[in-house]
């Protein structure tokens, strides 16, 4: 058993281990919604926002950066050793490095430039914020979520008392008009999304709402199966089967991130494996 600490294994396992964390984030924040669609729409992926992502991946970024240059400074003879001609002088006209040069700047230009493959990887990221932007919207002006139930129903012509006496009808707590819509939705454990719904002339009914279900996306499966909406036995069976590591806590929302589409298609598809 070693009795020492031996910091330059350290600084190279930290190396490795936020190099996947940077990976994994970097995958998730190239499939995430469009900022105004995820927030109106309290878009979430294993429990966290897209917010909290992107915290991660800077965070996870400057960890990389820091144990990569220190990785460098422990390393840096045999960098320098890479460079070395056979007479043992450093050139930067090695083929090696010419080769990761010339990589390294084929992604950059090609990227401005839109060159293949990367313009396809790129309209690939377009066609995926696209598709969420189909499916949950997009709020009628640039960070509708932030402003106050007051300034919202000015701009969509409603009545901001009227809208206060709604939502309370719907169950909802709402302290006043100078909440902000992000702020009642989180207290609510809804999405500002939904709670611009609420307030459209008809009470904003989705699918769903109308078999007795109000804020789909929020349930979890066990309260769908406690309902008598879904079997839970065969609604897990059928998750397992798409490939989702499923419990009866997992929300609808979390669902349907999971399957690739909205929470009210995922509950169909349950419905459907039920009454098989």
């Amino acid at each position: 058993m070693e009795s020492s600490f031996n910091l330059r294994r350290c600084v190279s396992l930290t190396l490795g281990l936020s190099f996947i964390v940077m990976t994994v984030t970097g995958l998730i924040l190239f499939v995430v919604p469009k900022g105004k669609v995820a927030y109106w729409s309290d878009w979430m992926l294993f429990g966290l926002s897209k917010e909290q992502w992107t915290d991660l991946h800077i965070t996870s970024m400057v960890l990389l950066m820091v144990s990569g240059i220190w990785h460098i400074y422990y390393n840096w003879s045999a960098i320098v050793n890479y460079l070395r001609d056979h007479a043992k002088r450093v050139t930067l006209f090695k083929r090696e490095f010419l080769a990761a040069l010339l990589l390294n700047l084929f992604f950059v230009v090609g990227t401005f430039y839109n060159v293949q493959p990367l313009k396809s990887l790129l309209d690939l990221n377009a066609d995926i914020k696209a598709y969420w932007e189909r499916n949950y919207g997009s709020p009628p002006f640039g960070h509708a979520e932030e402003s106050t139930l007051k300034s919202f129903t000015g701009y969509s012509g409603l009545d901001a008392v009227q809208a206060v006496e709604r939502l309370r009808a719907k169950g909802l707590k709402v302290s006043g008009s100078d909440q902000t819509l992000k702020e009642i939705a989180r207290e609510n454990g809804i999405s500002p999304q939904e709670l611009s719904n609420i307030l459209k002339p008809g009470g904003g009914l989705k699918k769903g709402e109308s078999e007795g279900i109000t804020f789909l996306g929020r349930r979890s499966l066990q309260e769908l199966a406690e309902m008598g909406k879904i079997d839970l036995e065969k609604s897990l069976e059928y998750l397992k089967r798409q490939g989702v590591d499923a419990d009866p806590a997992m929300r609808m929302r979390e669902a349907g991130d999971m399957l690739g589409v909205t929470p009210y298609e995922a509950y169909e598809s349950l419905k459907k494996a039920s009454a098989r």
